[in-house]
């Protein structure tokens, strides 16, 4: 038995909730293993007995819990105990009296416990967890005096209270007051009087008892909602608030607490909720409404008289309208409106007549549904009347010709449909309407009372796109102009409108108008209305204007002062006013009153009739003065000019630039709803919607739900109130849903039954958890949709207006995101023409996968709370919870709500796009639909396709529904839409569904990764195809190959699914739909690449039977039937008009409705029986899915063949080509950038090399591509090449960026060297003119040589003078100016510690270092460091200092891989860097309550600096000698003393040329080998080291197996440990590579030389006479290994001309000159190239950091992730074999070492760690302990903070997979065997008891664990 004390919490009343103020004292909750179930309760007493006597008293508290919810169960605890921690360890320090104090506690809570699991024992048998009854109260504070109380209890057993109770209560010995409550059976029948009576004798009773009550001695009144109301509960809770708000109005004050008390917890959780809301809001709640409780019989009757109420209005409907509605069968609907599910209903009987045969009957009809499936046509289509087709004019008047005629006009019948329409199908007309660019009534007058309406809702969450984005009609800032009109003017205000709008001639009918169909008839409906739409301007950084058109005399609205006249003066911008002018001239006066009380406006004057050329000028005359004395108030334009009309062209611009000029002077854009709010409030309302009581009402529940939201989300985010929003609400879905579909997945996939049990715990565990997560506004909102489940409209309206102020919550921050994002994406591809910007491509795709996160997180729509709420609902249908349990509604309750809402019209999501389907909800809503709906047969259409190919848009315009459609990823997962078919009027009770399931885009550019949207692409298919019996696939433009391919993985799915899953039929229809091409086209072209596809089908299908044995399949229309002759269905495009103004086609719509029309045909008789038959389908196949997981993986089921080889070999690809750039890169670089004489050349010089490198990748990646497409072939798996495609690209990227960087590097290190260093070869020009002078004078040869050397040393003096100075006191000085500018107060502190010796951490931790003087202590610490004496400076600052150091190393080790000198720049930036380090250990360091004062900053900081100045100052010491001017001095000697002594010994010119050559070849190899070496050693030790971080890891724990004391170490810095050990490998090895490099090198070097001079000795004899110049021109050919540049040979160049060349090719060629300098050039390299050098290299960090990859570490373990660099985000963190976390200094709940490993703990559902086991990670700020003992536990070396569970690490950690398993040896074998090799020496180092080995452990070897470091 367990008691689960999440949920006993939840059913107290203890959780954070919606309602009212909770609270609740928790005393024990007590947990109790399963094995109880075979014991007796008479075994289970005698056990406690013995328990209790043999010293229970040291049972803990904290055990007693179920530790799945330990933290929570700590906060009812804590407030009786001080903490449990301090119960387990105060008898330690305080003694015996805290053991008396705390043995009398726990013996009476264990008593209680005792008694009460007895007692549920007795009673219902020991049973797995039972569930707690819920606790009460429940309290709601009534007034400052008096509270309000729900209990859960008998109330005859309540004491010290008043019970009011009725006549049938039998005495109980307490003081009773007898109340008259009403029964409901007597008020029989239930009528709207009966109903109300009962309601307010209910009220009566409760006040009249109440107040007899404070009469009384208690002041406690009590009562039973059961018997007070008497069986009608939801009406009687409403009236009982109603009582108590009354009588709170009336109370004297005497009253202290109102109880209620009932055993229902369903009633008591229902009137809570309902008194809450009523109290906080002195109104009934929301979804309360008399009318369902009345008889609907009783009602109609009632309605057909007079209501009750007194509150309807008498109709006032003229004949003439009525006429208008009986003629279209429209007068039942004024009462029952249409709704939006039956406007779509498909009704078959329409396709079987044609349109000429309908009657007006069935014209609203069909205007709803060409509306609705997007044909603009539809508004104007008028059924044909019977009259004469001839037309005679002489017949008009004869008897046949006087009949009358019934012609009704468009708008009439337009108008009246409307009126007929309830509000949610006149929201979704409104927006096909827009979409096919149609105006629509905004003002308008009801039918029955004539008062004036306002289309508000239809407008909500309405779209106006202006190109870029999307903005709400009403919540947009907007410029309102208003088109009128005075009299009856000839010129056409609406046609004139519409080519306003559009700015052309030619305009299609926004406004209907006198040249539409029907458009010269009179209208009895169509008047005084007013009528909306909104242009889009071209500039975006226009405001959108809204136009709206009135239809009527806008004079008469002025003369009667009506309500539109009101509100269009107060909500319009601005007039443009049409006025016939000879109108003008006979009612000017009229006229004249009503344009001065117009704001402002336009004139337009129509001069169609002629009145006069004085009339005229007169009239203009008395308007100039009207106008002049209301200056700014008209412009006055005219239809004609001197006399002719105006074209058309002409007239437009003249009113579009005055309304353009009147706008300019609007002082405030407001929003349309703003204005009409405004309006209403300052004139009482007038305006209103139709429904407007539902309307209200549900919008202020869609308010209550978005408060929750918003408190809900402020508490866990700060930065945006709903920014990821989606995680905080939506968590089961979010995070707990794709675990679970993992899980199930390998539940699926398991073969093995232990493993099968294995993954069933984990499912267990993983539905059971999300429990905890749900959000209060998910139970709010299922609260809500259950109560207003009777008040249909009402609930439509509250899911409504709750998608709209969740729009308009995130609709600012998301548009703001979403240009962020844009403005991201410019700067991605300016990027990449600029080299010079200072982000990094990588920056910038970070930053964008960023916000592209935190868009998708903060998205949130209803249809994410659905969704929560399916998952919710599901797992508690699965573990059989009781939902009341969470503060739910009943499972039936919410199944009914939602199966309800799936009828009324709701989407269902079947799956998500993880691919999770809530099996067990989906089931249960299934079985509701067959029980509420009368089905024959049900239909399911599917559409498939490729992202953006306009799936949704299909099926919105072939079934008039409304599923989302946006360019790019719009869909997620599987959605179904429910809709009837039949025959309208039929009497059949059986109908026809269609299930209509539009899927997720495939091939989605957002799923980034290169394998995981294949197989989630497959999967989808497979599913979307297997589940309809007809499948609609889509093809945009010509890409039909990705179809192709997914096509083929589906027959081979279907398939394989058919073989194990004998359920599932084959042969669904498909039909594709290909859009964007002409019938021609599809004929000509792609009925043949239809017809190759489907010979490719029917051989995938052949294979797969083949394979699977499945008989009677013979091709591909076995399993899916497809005709590429019939069934390719060509569509054009969707769009007619221009960019900004744009139209759905016609064309398009009536080809979709073809289409359909073909669908449902072929369709009949297919279809499923129930809607359990579908669901079951849907069951299978997403069974087989799970099951069949390897089929997914791969695009084409023919190329189904092994991963990993293709992936290595791809990978050693990739590495051979990256040597091969940079051994190219270096040649490049030493070739145009090592002799450059100045900043100029060497930036030019810089681009040659890029552009060089470059073509190099460009030339390689071909043969590289070649070869791999080679391998593929010869593997028979060459269609998986697409799929490295953009890996290549992406690896080539990589690979160009790395060597710009690195030619960024060579230039800065050789721009640093010319400003360092002035050696040039005009100088040394210079000092060989000298030498030659000396030579040729007449001296001694000593005398000579004395001359010489003076000259090279003034040379050489010189050069040092102009050459960067590394003196010591150079960099010291610039250390201490930066130490001086950091720590200004202490400036003399830098000096005072300079002559120290000692290493950074030696001086820090020395006696003159960091001592408890440089710290202040917070409370905590100083009580620590008081009471027990402990060094805290040892035990906590030290390790911290530790962590400063190793990154000061670090830091220093990055500046000494310079290839240049260190300058001040360098000094600033260390300074910088370490400060940074400086100040987070100090905030580190602060958190933790030790506080650093500036002594502590100013030691670190100054020994830091010395420290760095010296391996600075060795450095360009090291580099100087090795590199710098003193290298190139000493060079520069050597050469020219030995040209001179050739010079001195009269040698000829060739001996002293060929010496010169040596000399000079020597240096430039030594150049180029000097900057390859480090590549190729690397290369080279990668063929003897681990070149994987799998083997690395593997070879550094093995090295740990022989030398236990380094695990600790290890433990601490994984990465750093491990890269000593790399080095230390590499060292061992370094000087046999560098031995073997050299060799290989030299050898290669001396084969190229004898080729090339040999090659010169040819050119020589062939040429008597060579200049140098083309005699190295020769030399360098016939280099194959090395760059010889000839611009390295500046003293063998000057020697000019060789004559004869043989003579000089032969001394060249001497053996022993070549010899010697290839010795020379070996110790050289050997010199320069040392191991440290080595080591310290760029090359070698950047070698170990490829090899090691990602650099996370568990956060339990600290064991490393085996991840390499091409480690993903989508691919979650993993380990070798984790470690037992006690390595880390982890102790288990019992503050004992524990070495299982992190698998183990993870598998556990009670393994608990703190929060400061993950240094805080965790997020927890309350503390949990008092100071004291805080004190106490950091003595004791316990870990603090609250408890976490392992198997929730997840949710914490979320990129981390840790593997569950039970059994340490099976998934740590290497760990269990050291563990227990070691485990005296281990246990020597932890602090604390260590817990005992497991036996099995001791069997492992050595050798066996060491292998399995390295198992793949």
């Amino acid at each position: 038995m367990g008691v689960d004390i999440q949920t006993y919490r939840a059913r107290i009343g203890t959780n954070k909730f919606a309602f009212g103020s909770d609270v609740v004292t928790s005393r024990i909750s007590v947990n109790f293993s399963l094995f109880l179930k075979s014991t007796t309760v008479s075994l289970f007493l005698v056990v406690m007995c013995l328990v209790l006597r043999s010293g229970a008293f040291e049972f803990s508290l904290i055990d007693a819990v179920d530790i799945a919810n330990e933290t929570k169960a700590e906060q009812n605890l804590e407030s009786q105990l001080p903490s449990i921690d301090a119960v387990r360890y105060i008898p330690v320090i305080l003694g015996p009296l805290w053991n008396c104090l705390v043995l009398k506690q726990r013996v009476a809570g264990l008593t209680g416990a005792v008694l009460f699991i007895g007692l549920l024992l007795l009673k219902g048998g020991i049973e797995p967890n039972p569930g707690p009854k819920p606790e009460f109260p429940m309290v709601i504070g009534l007034t400052d005096k008096i509270k309000l109380t729900v209990k859960c209890g008998k109330l005859h057993k309540v004491r010290n209270a008043c019970l009011l109770v009725d006549y049938g209560f039998v005495l109980q010995n307490q003081e009773v007051l007898r109340v008259p409550f009403p029964v409901w059976d007597e008020y029989k029948p239930y009528s709207a009087i009966n109903v109300e009576t009962f309601g307010n004798n209910l009220k009566k009773a409760l006040v009249q008892g109440f107040t007899q009550c404070e009469e009384s001695p208690f002041s406690t009144v009590a009562f039973s909602p059961i018997v007070a109301g008497n069986s009608c509960q939801e009406l009687s809770e409403v009236y009982i608030g109603f009582g108590i708000l009354e009588f709170r109005k009336e109370t004297k004050g005497t009253l202290r607490e109102i109880q209620i008390v009932g055993e229902d917890e369903k009633i008591l959780f229902d009137i809570h909720h309902c008194l809450a809301y009523m109290v906080q809001s002195n109104t009934q709640p929301p979804w309360f409404d008399i009318s369902i409780f009345i008889t609907t019989d009783v009602a109609i009757a009632e309605e057909a008289n007079v209501k009750l109420t007194g509150r309807a209005r008498h109709s006032s409907i003229s004949a003439e309208v009525k006429a208008v509605f009986e003629e279209l069968s429209l007068t039942e609907r004024l009462r029952q409106k249409i709704t939006l599910n039956e406007a779509l209903a498909i009704d078959i009987s329409k396709s079987k007549s044609p349109k000429s045969d309908r009657g007006l009957s069935e014209t609203p009809w069909a205007l709803l549904h060409e509306l609705l499936h997007g044909n603009w046509e539809g508004r104007d289509n008028v059924p044909d009347t019977q009259q004469d087709d001839m037309g005679d004019w002489l017949e008009e008047n004869s008897e046949h010709g006087s009949q009358t005629v019934t012609e009704l006009s468009a708008m009439d019948i337009f108008l009246a449909t409307f009126h007929s329409c309830d509000g949610p199908l006149k929201q979704a007309l409104f927006k096909k309407m827009y979409l096919c660019k149609l105006a629509m009534p905004f003002l308008y007058h009801s039918v029955k009372t004539n008062a004036l309406r306002v289309s508000l809702w239809p407008l909500q969450q309405f779209p106006i796109s202006d190109g870029n984005l999307e903005r709400c009609a009403l919540t947009m800032k907007t410029n309102v102009i208003t088109f009128v009109r005075l009299g009856r003017p000839q010129f056409s205000k609406s046609t004139f409108l519409n080519r306003l709008i559009q700015n052309r001639n030619d305009a299609f009918s926004i406004f209907f108008n006198k040249e539409c169909k029907s458009g010269l008839l009179s209208r009895v409906l169509f008047k005084r209305v007013v009528e909306i739409f909104w242009d889009t301007p071209a500039n975006e950084n226009k405001l959108i204007r809204t136009y709206l058109n009135v239809r009527s005399d806008f004079a008469e609205e002025f003369n009667f002062q009506t309500d539109i006249w009101k509100c269009l003066i107060k909500t319009t911008d601005l007039f443009a006013v049409i006025i016939e002018l000879n109108e003008m001239v006979s009612n000017f006066d009229n006229y004249s009153k009503l344009l001065i009380e117009i704001p402002k406006c336009v004139i337009l004057f129509s001069e169609h009739n002629d009145i006069g050329k004085e009339t005229k000028i007169s009239i203009q005359d008395k308007i100039k003065k009207l106008r002049n004395n209301h200056k700014d108030k008209f412009k006055v334009i005219s239809s004609h000019e001197k006399g002719t009309e105006k074209e058309t062209e002409k007239l437009l611009k003249n009113m579009l630039s005055n309304i353009a000029e009147h706008l300019k002077t609007c002082q405030a854009v407001l929003m349309l709803e703003e204005r009409i709010n405004k309006f209403n409030e300052n004139n009482g309302h007038v305006l209103e919607e139709e429904e407007n009581e539902d309307l209200s009402l549900g919008k202020e529940l869609a308010k209550c739900v978005m408060s929750e939201m918003t408190t809900e989300i402020v508490q866990t985010n700060d930065k945006n109130s709903f920014q990821n929003c989606i995680s905080i609400l939506t968590p089961v879905s979010y995070f707990d849903s794709p675990q679970l579909i993992k899980t199930l997945r390998l539940q699926n996939q398991a073969e093995d039954r232990n493993e099968r049990e294995k993954h069933n715990n984990d499912i267990y565990n993983i539905r059971k958890e999300c429990f905890s997560n749900i959000s209060n506004s998910v139970r709010l909102l299922a609260k809500y949709l259950v109560n207003t489940r009777p008040l249909n409209m009402r609930q439509k309206y509250f899911i409504g207006w709750l998608r709209i102020l969740i729009e308009q919550k995130l609709s600012h921050f998301l548009c703001q995101k979403a240009k962020d994002k844009v403005k991201l994406l410019d700067m991605i591809a300016e990027s990449k023409n600029d080299h010079t910007s200072e982000t990094s491509d990588k920056e910038n795709k970070v930053r964008f996968s960023e916000l592209d996160g935190i868009i998708k997180l903060s998205s949130l729509t209803v249809e994410h709370l659905f969704r929560e709420m399916s998952h919710i609902y599901d797992s508690i249908i699965e573990l059989e919870e009781d939902p009341k349990t969470y503060c739910l509604p009943s499972v039936n309750d919410c199944v009914g709500t939602f199966s309800n809402l799936i009828i009324e019209g709701e989407t269902v999501e079947l799956m998500t796009e993880s691919f999770f389907m809530p099996r067990r909800w989906l089931q249960n809503i299934f079985k509701s639909l067959d029980g509420r709906l009368s089905v024959y047969k049900i239909k399911t259409i599917s559409v498939l396709g490729l992202q953006s190919s306009g799936k949704s848009t299909v099926l919105n315009t072939m079934f008039g529904v409304q599923f989302a459609v946006r360019s790019g990823r719009c869909t997620t997962g599987i959605q179904a839409r429910l809709l009837p078919v039949g025959q309208r009027n039929s009497d059949n009770e059986k109908s026809n569904y269609v299930m209509i399931i539009d899927s997720e885009g495939l091939r989605s550019p957002l799923l980034s990764d290169v394998w995981r949207p294949t197989s989630l692409d497959n999967e989808l298919a497979t599913f979307v195809t297997g589940l309809g019996n007809l499948s609609i696939i889509n093809v945009m433009g010509e890409k039909l190959a990705d179809m192709k391919d997914i096509l083929q993985v589906v027959i081979h799915a279907l398939i394989k699914i058919k073989s194990s899953q004998s359920r599932i039929a084959l042969g669904h229809k498909c039909f594709f739909i290909h859009h964007n091409v002409t019938v021609s086209f599809t004929d000509v072209y792609m009925k043949e690449v239809y017809r190759d596809f489907d010979s490719t089908l029917d051989l995938v299908a052949q294979a797969a039977v083949e394979s699977e044995g499945i008989p009677d399949i013979h091709n591909a229309k076995h399993v899916l039937k497809f005709d590429a002759g019939k069934d390719v269905h060509p569509v054009q495009n969707l769009w007619q008009g221009g960019h900004f103004l744009r139209r759905i086609s016609p064309e398009y719509s009536k080809s979709i409705l073809e289409i359909k029309d073909k669908v449902m045909t072929h369709l009949t008789g297919h279809g499923f029986k129930s809607f359990s038959d579908l669901s079951q389908l849907a069951f299978d196949v997403w069974d087989g899915i799970n099951s069949e997981k390897f089929i997914f993986t791969f695009r084409s089921s023919i190329e189904m063949k092994a991963y990993f080889q293709t992936e290595d070999h791809f990978k050693r690809l990739v590495r051979n080509i990256g040597f091969l750039v940079r051994d190219e890169h270096a040649n490049q670089c030493f070739i145009y950038m090592s002799d450059c004489q100045n900043e100029n050349e060497l930036k030019k010089n810089r681009q040659e090399v890029v552009s060089l490198i470059k073509a190099f990748i460009s030339r390689n990646t071909a043969g590289m591509k070649k070869e791999f497409s080679k391998f593929l072939e010869e593997q028979q798996m060459a269609n998986l090449g697409s799929l490295y495609v953009q890996r290549f690209e992406n690896e080539f990227q990589e690979l160009n960026r790395r060597t710009e960087n690195e030619t960024k590097r060579y230039f800065d290190e050789q721009l640093v060297k010319m400003e360092t260093s002035t050696i040039n070869s005009s100088r040394r020009a210079k000092l060989r003119e000298k030498t030659a002078e000396i030579v040729s004078s007449p001296k001694s040869k000593d005398d000579k040589k004395a001359e010489f050397d003076k000259i090279w040393s003034d040379f050489e003096n010189e050069i040092k003078a102009k050459t960067f100075s590394i003196k010591d006191d150079c960099l010291y000085n610039d250390f201490a100016g930066q130490f001086s500018q950091t720590c200004s107060a202490t400036p003399n502190v830098f000096h005072q510690r300079k002559d120290r010796q000692e290493r950074f951490y030696e001086r820090l931790s020395g006696t003159d270092g960091i001592t408890k003087h440089d710290f202040n202590l917070s409370k905590t610490n100083y009580c620590n460091k008081l009471l027990f004496g402990r060094d805290f400076v040892h035990d906590m600052v030290y390790p911290w200092l530790r962590r400063i150091v190793g990154e000061f190393e670090s830091l220093i080790s990055n500046y000494k891989t310079k290839r240049r000198l260190l300058l001040k720049s360098d000094v600033v930036g260390f300074a910088e860097s370490f400060k940074q380090c400086h100040d987070k250990h100090v905030k580190d360091l602060k958190e933790i309550g030790i506080y650093a004062k500036p002594s502590f900053s100013s030691k670190l900081l100054a020994d830091g600096f010395h420290i760095a100045s010296v391996e600075f100052l060795h450095h360009n010491v090291n580099y100087d000698l090795n590199t710098g001017v003193t290298y190139q001095l000493k060079k520069c000697k050597h050469e020219m003393y030995a040209i001179f002594e050739e010079d001195l010994e009269d040698r000829n010119e060739k001996s002293a040329a060929c010496i010169l050559f040596f000399f000079e070849l020597e240096n430039c190899l030594k150049g180029v080998i000097l900057s390859k070496l480090p590549t190729s050693l690397c290369k080279r030790l990668l063929l003897k080291i681990p070149n994987a971080k799998r083997k690395l890891i593997a070879s550094v724990c093995e090295n740990i197996a022989t030398d236990p004391s380094e695990v600790f170490e290890y433990t601490r810095d994984p990465k750093q440990f491990a890269l000593e050990w790399f080095k230390r490998k590499c060292l061992g090895l370094f000087d046999q590579i560098l031995e073997d490099e050299l060799k290989c090198h030299l050898t290669d070097i001396e084969k190229d030389i004898k080729n090339a001079l040999k090659q010169c000795e040819k050119q020589c004899k062939q040429h008597n006479e060579l200049t140098t110049n083309e005699w190295l021109e020769h030399f360098e050919k016939k280099f194959k290994h090395i760059p010889i540049d000839p611009k390295r040979f500046p003293g063998f160049l000057n020697k000019n001309k060789f004559k004869p060349a043989v003579h000089f090719a032969t001394a060249v060629l001497e053996e022993r000159q070549l010899k010697k300098m290839l010795n020379s050039l070996k110790d050289e390299l050997k010199i320069y190239v040392t191991k440290n050098d080595f080591t310290d290299s760029y090359d070698f960090r950047n070698m170990f950091d490829d090899i090691w990859g990602c650099h996370e570490l568990c956060p339990f373990c600290r064991e490393p992730c085996i991840k390499g660099k091409d480690h993903t985000p989508d691919s979650k963190h993993e380990c070798l074999q984790h470690k037992p976390p006690s390595f880390k200094g982890v102790h288990d709940k019992f503050n004992k070492n524990c070495f299982e490993v992190c698998n183990y703990e993870v598998a556990l559902r009670t393994s608990a760690y703190r929060c400061s086991d993950i240094n805080g990670k965790c997020g927890c700020t309350k503390s949990k302990l008092p100071d004291i003992f805080a004190i106490m536990f950091s003595f004791l070396g316990i870990q603090s903070g609250e408890f976490h569970l392992y198997n929730n690490f997840s949710e914490i950690f979320k990129d981390w997979d840790i593997r569950i398993s039970k059994d340490t040896q099976e998934c740590s074998r290497f760990w269990a065997w050291f563990s227990v090799s070691y485990y005296d020496k281990i246990c020597g180092k932890l602090v604390g008891k260590c817990e005992n080995i497991p036996e099995r452990w001791k069997r492992i070897s050595k050798e066996k664990a060491i292998a399995s470091l390295y198992e793949t």
